[in-house]
C-alpha cells in the first residue's frame, strides 16, 4: 500500500505508483551477483564480482590505498 499525504483535504500520493512498480519490476528481476575466487595470487577468497576487477574487497581496498600512496609520493617529489 502507497503512503499517501493529507495535503489540501484530499489524499495525494507520496511516491507514484508508476515508480513503485518499477521498483517492483527492477527487484523481482535483478539477478543475483555472481561470486568468484580473488584474482591476487595467494588471495583466492570467493567474494570477488565481476564488477570489482576479480578483486575481493580487502585486495580491491588495498588497491585503492597503493594508489593514493603513489599519488602522494609523486606530488612530494615534485
Amino acid at each position: 500500500m502507497a503512503k499517501t499525504s493529507k495535503a489540501g483535504g484530499g489524499e495525494v500520493p507520496i511516491v507514484s505508483p508508476q515508480l513503485i512498480d518499477g521498483a517492483k519490476d527492477f527487484v523481482l528481476r535483478s539477478k543475483p551477483v555472481r561470486r568468484v575466487p580473488c584474482r591476487v595470487p595467494g588471495c583466492g577468497v570467493v567474494g570477488a564480482t565481476e564488477r570489482s576487477d576479480g578483486l575481493c574487497w580487502v585486495c580491491q581496498h588495498l588497491k585503492i590505498s597503493a594508489w593514493r600512496d603513489s599519488a602522494a609520493q609523486e606530488s612530494a617529489s615534485e
